[in-house]
Parts: structure tokens; sequence; C-alpha cells
């Protein structure tokens, strides 16, 4: 084709050339050229204009051996220089034809199948070829058949590599013909094959001795005929025997019995072989099986028997495999798979005892008893033999014998515990024990005496482990023994051998010994030394260096600690081991904080180590720690064999609390224009428990927000407090402070970096009331402006009528005031804030939440609350300022009236004196002396104070405890008198107290009347009057109207005494001054009356008048007194109580004749609340009666002699039988501290003296109250 395409193109230019001839000539030239030309046309590759084409047209098939030639064809004006020829992206060599032709030829190309293209350099169009070189099949080299028990045959060939497709067909041939249907050989992976059975055409010819088969392979380029012949029954492979079972069961022999399958039964003529073999459970591999020797059975049977024998363990369990094949069938794929079966043989006695050695027991002493523990190497599982297996123990000590033992089966079968075993030497005998008996024979150990055993003690042994399983085990060694017994077991805390015990004898030269065992498990040892007899027992390895990977426990290693400090810690350690010198080379502590009160490392915290160089270190301070954290430290060794951890030697401390960090992540949200909610999270180091924390505003505390103690999750989750009471569109700067409590130690908080934020626009606050002038109002700031004060309004009230309010933003507003028929007009002001800010007002720098308006809320109006009212009069405003004054006049004159009359009643007050006994009376001094002397001017002259001022009643009282209402009122036998101090500070009436000791009476001192016991020479009562001249007599008073007369003794007035104006209230017990029915009112002064018993009155104790003043009531020993001489006239006169200081004290007992009051120490009354006297110095104010016995005028002829009697006398004590003597100065100095007791003679008489006791307060002044209460006297007329 190429060449008429060439020839084409040469006539071409032929008939181009020739100019000869007429039209005709063109014509014919025009149709040569078309019909020569179109082969050219066809050239295409695949029909399609790629300006390339290829030939031959098809895909090439080549027959190997023969050579390959491919053409390639330019078009479209392209030449043969713009082709090549190109296979897997290689250019191949090409020869050019012509000018638009190329080719490529190869004389013996190898076996392929690739893709060859021809290429157009410049248009790189292609056009594709694909090349196939192959030769026919080869010859099946593996041809190969199996029978399935004779059921199915399959007979396979592997498929070869090749590129061209091979088809198979395989058939059976007889007498050299082949059987029909032919197999069409079915594909599997890299295989072929085809499979006959009884139901396939055609069928599978079982009973064939010889099989013979033909194979025909073609492809593309022929084919091939093989014949193959196979021996049937060396490539059957039978079923597994059916029916495997055990029927006869001895304790090393068992029966077997088994059936094979019917077509190995029936077909197969050359008989079966078989394979009988055994497994022991729990001792062998499981890939090993033991082979029997089955030669001697048949080779034909349907049902096959076989006594398995000489099985090595009885109750063990086996497992049995029987598999067989034909006899023919030589490859180990033609036999069988294997029917198996599991039994247990028979149990039998232990066929031995367990292993004993010397020193196998370990022994503790307590209370003078052993606890022995003995040990023994545990028979193996497959020896027992039997079910219920264990071992039985019998020990004797001496002729004495103990029941037998046996083992604790839920703990170990290798030890028994003997208790409470004397401390002399026993024999142990162990058995092997089952089901069906103990074991022929048994092992014994002798365990020596406690003494015995002693004198070979091992002091130290040391074990060094490694990581392969390698232990290096060391001890101090003992002279003069036999050997050394050396015992392991699994690791167990306890240090008991719980699993099974191994042992080995070691020399006794030796002090060391190295050992490899499984590095899978871990071990612990113990060691014996004997001597004969005689055994030290087990010691077990105190110094246990486990291998790497492995913490160490129970080494003898203890780590202690000092008190632990804010960051620091003092951290030592011991050991109770004797190691070889240099094997210890450093020591290693590592540390970090746990979690809580696990052992848990907190992974935020990087853990930490210590080392020490030093092996004789064993202190080391520990620094840079947190406080308050607990912290995990453990001890490890540096040793020549690696770093070994311990990990008993272990503590946990606690540092002690410090001050916290402060809070983090402060941060502000939700804020309003009064409040803020303000949130944080804990410190990062709280070196304690939280127990508050502070809020400050700038450095100002604003706010306590307390943490609970028991709130464990309050120490570590972030904390929200809501901030109330804040001003509106004010600056806060929070900072917040961490406080432990414990300790009162809180972090610093630094307003440099607080929380600046500014609260919203709000209310404005009041403003002042506004100031009228006379053009209008003016008014101040707001002091708190809650906002940017936009703006003011001011609200008029004129009178009653509706308010008007009007709007300004300037400071002032300017009004005409009173315009119209107005009487009143009231101010008010309040500010007005306007919120149109996008954030409300609010700013913050910092971790601030600002808000944001919405787009709907455009503005916000507060009003501020109206301040104070101003009001402004517009008329009648001079009759309102008339009022005013004459109000003023009236206050003054009243004040100035009230003035005087409480001046007069104060003047009336003070001539009301009363009189005291001679002696009694305090002399009235200067009262320059005191601080309020000068407040009351007098025109009289400085003499003595009247004696009658003693008896005014005073507005305080001495209380007196309940059990002194039941003393006699004799003053001579109490240390505890009731008097009163008489207070020369005073100058006016004396007040007297209000008495708590008795509800029915206002007196102070309790005081009974007794039964008087009268003598014959004493049958009438003395009575005395005096007349009073002086310059302030009583006489010329309102108040004293001839009811007092003068003393001449004593120069004092005194009243008269009325015997019938005083009676005892027979409620209270006491004598009280007797009301006048008809009046109600107490006489002023009583009437002389002749000497008679006066009658009791029924007027109750607490009447409300008083008699103005009395004469000094008498101190009687029983004595009655004669009449008076001349008694003054009764008077008529009555003192109203607010004229006589209402409250009187003095209900005065009967006076005139009265009962014989015996005086002796046990008739005084006591004072409980004053202490006795202690000492005698110038500082003690006390009055000191003496005996009459002490005046030389008034001494008696004779004394009695008789205690609590006193003598016989006229009865009264006047004022020459009385010294007083009292310390003033002190009293009125105020030197004086505390109420001291009057000081006693102790030379005088109990029956001639009374003691007082007074303050030198004038307020607790109660000696009045002792005079008002005493019995009647009169002053003496000597």
């Amino acid at each position: 084709m190429a060449n008429n395409c060439l020839d084409t193109r040469y006539r071409r230019t032929k008939c181009s050339d020739s100019r000869k001839g007429p039209l005709r000539s063109w014509v014919w030239c025009i149709l040569i050229k078309c019909f020569i030309g179109l082969p050219c046309i066809f050239s295409k590759c695949l029909g399609l204009n790629t300006t390339v084409a290829m030939y031959p047209e098809t895909d090439i098939a080549i027959r190997y051996g023969d050579p390959l030639e491919i053409y390639c064809i330019a078009e479209d004006n392209y030449t043969s220089v713009d082709l090549e020829f190109t296979v897997n992206g290689k250019t191949l060599e090409s020869e050019m034809i012509n000018e638009t032709t190329i080719r490529f030829y190869k004389q013996n190309p190898e076996k392929q199948l690739k893709v060859y293209y021809c290429r157009n350099k410049k248009t790189a169009k292609k056009c594709v070829k694909r090349v196939l070189v192959e030769a026919p099949p080869d010859d099946v080299t593996d041809f190969k058949c199996i029978s399935k028990n004779l059921e199915t045959l399959i007979c396979s060939w592997p498929y070869p590599k090749t590129n061209s497709i091979v088809n198979y067909t395989l058939t059976f041939a007889i007498n050299g013909n082949s059987v029909h249907p032919l197999c069409k050989a079915k594909e599997g992976t890299d295989i072929r094959y085809c499979t006959w059975d009884q139901s396939s055409l055609p069928r599978y010819r079982q009973q064939e001795e010889t099989q013979y088969f033909k194979m025909t392979a073609c492809n593309v380029f022929g084919c091939n005929r093989q014949n193959f012949t196979v021996d049937h029954f060396s490539i059957v492979k039978p079923e597994p025997p059916a029916n495997l079972k055990v029927v006869k069961i001895g304790p090393h022999s068992i029966v077997l019995k088994w059936n094979v399958p019917n077509n190995m039964f029936d077909l197969v003529t050359c008989g079966l072989d078989h394979i009988i073999e055994y497994q022991i459970a729990k001792i062998d591999n499981t890939t090993y099986f033991h082979r029997v020797d089955s030669s001697s059975l048949p080779p034909k049977n349907k049902t096959y028997k076989f006594q398995l024998s000489n099985l090595p363990y009885a109750y063990m369990q086996y497992e049995v495999r029987i598999s067989i094949k034909t006899k023919k069938a030589v490859e180990r794929e033609f036999w069988s798979d294997f029917s198996f079966v599991m039994f247990y043989t028979a149990s039998e006695r232990p066929n031995r005892p367990p292993e004993m050695i010397a020193g196998a027991f370990e022994i503790s002493v307590w209370e003078g008893k052993r606890i022995i523990y003995v040990y023994w190497k545990q028979l193996q599982e497959y020896e027992e033999a039997g079910a219920n297996f264990t071992y039985k123990v019998l020990y004797s000590q001496g002729n004495k014998t103990f029941p037998v033992i046996f083992p604790d089966k839920n703990k170990s079968l290798s030890y028994v515990v003997l208790n409470d075993v004397s401390l002399e030497a026993l024999h142990v005998r162990v058995w092997s024990f089952n089901s069906n008996g103990s074991s022929v024979n048994n092992s014994e150990m002798y365990i020596p005496s406690e003494k015995e055993r002693n004198t070979l003690s091992l002091t130290s042994f040391t074990k060094l482990a490694y990581e392969n399983g390698t232990y290096e085990l060391s001890w101090v060694g003992i002279k003069n023994i036999d050997n050394y017994t050396l015992f392991w077991c699994h690791y167990n805390a306890t240090r008991i051998c719980s699993g099974r015990m191994d042992f080995a004898v070691i020399d006794a030269k030796k002090n060391n010994h190295i050992i490899d065992l499984p590095k899978e498990y871990r071990y612990q040892f113990a060691i014996s030394a004997n001597n004969g007899t005689s055994t030290s027992g087990m010691v077990w390895a105190k110094c246990d260096i486990s291998k790497d990977g492995f913490a160490m426990y129970r080494f003898p290693a203890e780590l202690k600690y000092d008190a632990p400090g804010k960051s620091s810690v003092n951290l030592s350690w011991s050991m109770n081991c004797a190691l070889q010198k240099g094997i210890i080379t450093g020591y290693n502590i590592s540390y970090c904080p746990i979690v809580q009160t696990s052992s848990v490392c907190d992974e935020s915290i990087e853990n930490k180590y210590k080392y020490i160089s030093d092996p004789k270190q064993m202190t080391v301070l520990i620094e840079g720690l947190h406080s308050f954290r607990t912290y995990q430290f453990t001890l490890s060794l540096n040793t020549i064999y690696g770093q070994k951890n311990i990990e008993n030697a272990t503590a946990r401390i606690t540092t002690s609390e410090d001050t916290p960090t402060s809070p983090i992540n402060v941060g502000v949200s939700d804020i309003r224009n009064d409040s803020l909610v303000l949130s944080w999270d804990p410190p990062l180091q709280r070196n304690g428990l939280i127990g508050k924390y502070v809020i400050y505003n700038y450095d100002i505390e604003h706010y306590v927000d307390w943490v609970s103690g028991t709130d464990k999750t309050g120490q570590d989750r972030r904390r929200q407090i809501t901030l109330t009471g804040l001003q509106a569109f004010r600056n806060y700067s929070f900072t917040v402070q961490a406080c432990n409590t414990a300790i009162g130690m809180c972090s610093k908080p630094d307003p440099k970096v607080g929380i600046l934020v500014r609260t919203r626009i709000g209310r404005p606050g009041i403003l002042t009331a506004p100031t009228i002038t006379s053009d209008g109002l003016k008014w101040e700031t707001a002091i708190i402006p809650g906002g940017t004060v936009d703006a003011y309004q001011v609200r008029r009230i004129r009178d009653d009528k509706p308010s008007e309010v009007f709007n300004t933003s300037e400071l002032s507003y300017t009004f005409s005031h009173c315009e119209g028929s107005v009487s009143i007009e009231t101010y008010q002001v309040r500010a007005i804030n306007f919120d149109t800010d996008l954030n409300y007002g609010v700013i913050g720098i910092g971790n601030v939440t600002l808000p944001i308006r919405s787009k709907n809320d455009t503005k916000d109006v507060y009003y501020g609350e109206w301040s104070q009212p101003s009001t402004m009069s517009c008329r009648n405003r001079g009759g309102l300022t008339m009022t005013f004054i004459f109000l003023g006049i009236f206050f003054i004159i009243g004040l100035i009236y009230g003035s005087i009359k409480l001046y007069k009643r104060y003047r009336k007050m003070e001539d009301i004196k009363p009189v005291l006994p001679n002696g009694l009376g305090v002399p009235e001094k200067d009262l320059s002396k005191y601080t309020f002397a000068g407040w009351n001017p007098t025109n009289k002259d400085e003499k003595p104070s009247s004696d009658e001022m003693l008896l005014l009643p005073n507005s305080k009282t001495t209380v007196t405890p309940p059990e002194n209402k039941q003393k006699d009122n004799n003053c001579a036998a109490s240390d505890h008198t009731d008097s009163t101090a008489l207070s020369d500070s005073s100058r006016g009436a004396v007040d007297r107290q209000a008495s708590t000791s008795d509800d029915g009476s206002n007196s102070s001192l309790h005081l009974e009347v007794e039964p008087v016991r009268t003598d014959d020479s004493n049958g009438a009562q003395e009575k005395d009057t005096s007349n009073a001249d002086s310059d302030n007599s009583p006489e010329n008073s309102l108040h004293f109207p001839k009811a007092f007369t003068k003393n001449p003794a004593s120069g004092y007035v005194q009243p008269v005494v009325n015997p019938n104006a005083f009676t005892k209230n027979p409620a209270s017990g006491y004598v009280q001054q007797v009301v006048k029915p008809a009046t109600g009112y107490v006489q002023s002064a009583p009437s002389p009356v002749k000497s008679s018993p006066s009658t009791t009155s029924s007027q109750p104790a607490g009447s409300s008048y008083v008699m103005a003043a009395l004469s000094p009531p008498i101190f009687t020993t029983g004595v009655t007194q004669p009449p008076m001489a001349n008694p003054p006239k009764s008077s008529s006169e009555y003192v109203l109580p607010a004229e006589a200081q209402a409250r009187s004290m003095m209900n005065f007992p009967k006076i005139g004749t009265s009962s014989t009051k015996v005086l002796g120490p046990e008739s005084l009354p006591t004072m409980p609340t004053l202490p006795p006297p202690t000492k005698h110095g110038a500082d003690s104010s006390y009055i000191q009666l003496q005996s009459l016995d002490a005046l030389p005028s008034l001494k008696p002829q004779v004394r009695n002699t008789v205690p609590l009697k006193p003598p016989i006398s006229s009865g009264y004590v006047s004022p020459g039988d009385v010294v007083i003597n009292k310390h003033l100065n002190n009293m009125l100095s105020g030197s004086q501290l505390a109420d001291e007791s009057a000081i006693l003679d102790p030379t005088m008489s109990p029956d001639a003296y009374c003691r007082f006791s007074w303050s030198t307060d004038p307020v607790n002044d109660n000696l009045h109250s002792l005079l008002a209460d005493s019995t009647t006297r009169t002053s003496s007329k000597n």
C-alpha cells in the first residue's frame, strides 16, 4: 500500500509535467490518481484524522520466533521526519522508507504483550497498535489429584505465566479413548482444576486402582496435548476415625475403641495405617504429643481396639489423637484429620512424700511459747495421684505425740503452723495424702530447742536483683557449721511462701550465691545455717534490692522529717541493712505535689529530684516548695547495679500555710446603675485554705466574701458575687484580696492593677433646698450626680393651687415672687439625667463586659428626688414676728419665776437640821475645800453643822442581808455593824438610801424589840428635856413650834420625843411613827408623856408622811427611865412629805417605856458587806466608843464580870461617856480608796462600846439608819 501511495505521488508528478495530449489526458490522469490513492485515504488511524497512521491496520500477533515489522505513515503534508515509534515512553529505532513513511523491524522479539505508538512529533498525535509475541502452550509439569474418602476426585495443575489466554480440557481415558463430555478446567487462584463425584458426567470411578487422564491446552498460536497416569489409592485422604472413645481406664493405662469410614473398609484393598498420640495436660507443651507404636493393628478392620499403657501419672488428664491413611499413601497430606478424646486416669495413693530439708522452718517466740511455720517442697500437681490432695503432719515432743494436722488449703499447701509449742526440741513427720490414702513413706525434720537454735543465728542477709532474672545473694558467714540451706519462692508481702518453695544446699565456706530464675516473677529468699542436727531456721533477706523496674518493698529504710516550713522541709533517713561497702553510691530523693489525698502526682507541676552523692550523708534540706501543698517524697538508692526504688521509704508532708497570691481572672459583668457582678478565679498559689475574699474599691474595703470551711469545692471553683448599693455613673476600681484566715495573712491588693469600671447612668441624687433670691431661685449641683445632669426641674406650689414645673439647664431660675393674692410660695428642685450612650455610660479598663444598647432602645430618662422645700411668705409677716417675740418674753419671765421659787424652797429645807447625841455630830467644815463649796452662799456664821441634819432621811440605803434580820441590835458584839459615815461635803438635809432589805419598811436597820427583863431598882424610865435658847431657835420656825429644846451640854437644838408618836409595826417588826387617822399626817413634834408603854399602831410602815425632826433615839439597857420634868406642849403642826424629804427612814422603835434590851455581841446588827478591819492606820476612818470604866469621873465601884450583861446603871450613854475619834483628814482628802470598818479596841468590854463603819463617799453614808432605828435615848442632864 505504501508503494502504491508512493507510485501515485510519482505518477501525479508525471501528469503534472505532461503537456502532450488534449483535455482527455487530464481526465484520465485524475481518475487513475483517485483509484490508485484510495488505499491512502483508508490508512487513517482508526478512522480518525490524526495526521498519522500505522500498518498493519489490526492488532499484531506474532508467533514466538517470527520477526516483527510495523509501518508509520504521515498525512496532511507532514513528512517522515515528523514521525517516531515509542514503547512505554521510550523511543524506538526506526528506518525511513520515504518522505512520509517509517518502519520498525525486529528479527527475534521476546515474548511480550505491549502497546506500540506511532507519534507525530509536531502535532503530538499518536496512532496505537497492540503487539503480542507468544508461543503455543507449554506442558503441564505439576499435575496431581486427591480423592477425599473415595467420594470426590479433584485434579489440579498450576496455570502458567503467559501473555495469551490458554484454555484447558481434561477427561478420563479408558483403553486409550477419551470419555466425554470433556471437563473444561475451572479457574482457581493460580490454578486450574476439574472435579468428579458420583453425580458428575462422567461419573467418578472409585474402584479403579489406576486412573488415566488426557489434557488439551490451546491458545491463539496452537494447542498442546498431554496424558497422565495416577495411582488411585495412593492419593486417597480418608475421613477421621469415627466413634473414638475410652472403654476402660486404669491409673496408668486405658483401652481405646474406634471405627474406620465405610469407603476405606469396602473399597481400599491395600489396607490402612494408624497414628496414635497422647499429651499430658499442664505438663507437655501444647504442640508436643507422645506417639505410640500402632504397627500391631490389622490393616483392614471395620472396628479397632487398642490398649494405651505406660501412662506416667495417675489421676491426670490426657488427650489422645488417632489418624489413618491408606498403605499406598506416601505424602503427609494424605493422612486423615485426627479424632481425639480427653480423659483422666484413675487415682491411687501418692507415690512419695514431700521433700523436706534441715532448717525449713520459721519461728517466732511470744510469752514463752513458739509459733513455728514448717515448710516443705510441694509435690507437682501431676504427682498428687488423686482427689482431695493435701499433706498430713504429725509432730512429737519428747514422749508426747500431738494430733494430726493438715495445712489450710485456702492459704497454702506448702506449710503448716504449729501454735503454742514449748521451747524444747521436736520432731515433725509429713506424708502426702489424698482420697485413696497416705503415701507409703514420709519425710522427717528435726527442730532444735530454742536455746540450741540461737547459737546459729544469722544477722544479715542481702538480696540484689537484676533485670534479667539474676539474683546475687550475700550474707555474713558463721564459722564451724556444716552448710547453708537457701530457700526461695514467689514474692509475698507477708514473707510467707504461699506457693511452691524450692531450696538448695550451699557450701559452708561461701557467703554469697548467684542464682538465675525466670524473670517473669519476683522471688523472695531465706537462708538457714546448719550444723549436725542443729539449725538456725529460716532468716529472710531484709536488704532486698529488687531488680530495675520493680519497686523494693520491706526494705529496712525509713524516711523521716522535721516540722515543715512554708517552703522547705528537712528530711532524714536510716537503713538497718548491712550492705557490702561500695554497693550504695548515693541517694536520690524524688518529690512532687500530689492530687488531694491520693498518691498521684499533680501533672501541672513538674517532678523534682534531689541527688546526694555522698553515701554517708543521711539528711538533706528540700527547698523551693509551695506553701500548704502536700508533697510525696520517695527515697531511691543509687547502687553499682543502677538506681533502686524503695517503695516503703515514702513520706507525705504538707507544708505550712503562707500568704496566698492574688486571685486571677477578675472580671466585671452585668453592670447596672446600682450594682454589678464581680467574679474571679482562686489564686494559683492558695498556700492554705482561703477563708474569705476582701474586695477593695481603690484602697478602701468594700465587701467581704466569706468562704465556708466545709465548702471544699469553694476552694477551687470560680466565685461570683453581686455588689449592690453602688452609685450611678461613678468610677470604681475593684481589686480582690484572698485571705488565709487561719494565719490571718492576705494577699496584697494592688490598686494599680484593679479593674476600673464606671456604673451606668442612673437617677441623680437629691439636691439641697433652693435658695430664694429677690429675682428667683438658685441651687447647688447634686452631691451624687448619677450621670451627666443634663437638666433641672423647678416645682412651684402657690398656696393650695396645682404645682407648676419649669425646666432649665442652669443652676438658677428667674421668678417674680408673690404675684397676685398668694400667701405662701413653696419651691423644690430636682436634677434629670438623659442616657443616650451606646454603653449606657459604662466604661471599663480590664476584663469588663460592657452592656450594649439595642437599636430600639434610644434613650433613658432618670428623674431625681425633689429637694426639701423652700417656703416664701408673701403677706402677714409682721404679725408672725410679734407672736414669736411675745412667746420669748413669756418664756423668760416663767424661767425667772421658777428659779426664784426653787431657791426659796431650798432655803426652807436648809433649816431642817437633825440632832445627834453629843459627840456623834460632825462639826461643819470650811466648804471652800470642796469642789462645789461655794454654790450656796449664806450669811450665817461658820460653825459645826447641826445634829438634826443626821436624822433626816437619805435617798439611798445600805442593803442588809436577810440573815442579819434575826440578830440582836446590841452593837458591842458585832464585827460588821451597819453604820453610816458622816459626810462633810453636804450642806443640807442628808438623803436616805432606799432600803431593799425589807419590803415593808423604809428602815435600813432591822431591829426587833425584845421583852424587857426589869429590875426593881430600875422601874421608871428617865426622861430629859432642855430649853433651847439660840438665835436660830426652833420655836421661831414654822416647822418647829414648841417641840424642840436646847441641850445645854452640846449646845444643839433637839426635838422632844413623844412616846405615843411611835409604834411597832406587827407586819415588819419595826418601830415607826403614828399617823393620825383623822388627817393622815404625822405630828411634827411629839408631846412628852408620862412613863407608860406606848401602844402599837396599825399604820403600815410605808407611810407617806414623816416627822420633820425627832430627838435622837436612846440606847437603853432595859432600865425604865424617869419621866421628863418639863415636857413641852404637844404640837399640832404637821409637815408634808415634800417639805421634809418625803421618804423617811426613821421608823423608830418604841420610845419612852420600852422593854429591856440586852446589849451583847449577839444583839448587834451586822453588815456582811463590810470586811473586818485588818489594820489600824491613819487611813482608816472609824469611831471608837470608850468604856465608861475608862472615864475616872464615871468609873463604877463594881464592874459586872458576867459577859453580855451590863452593870446596873442608868442605862444611857451620855455625851460625856463616849469619846469619838474620827480620822476626818482621810475623808476630806478622799484618799481612802475603799470602805473600811472602824477599828475596835480589843481591851474594851464588849458591852461598853459599839463599832461603826462608814464610807468617804457621801452617797453611801448610812450612819443615820443605825441612829434612826436604835432604841430611845435622851441626853443626860449632867
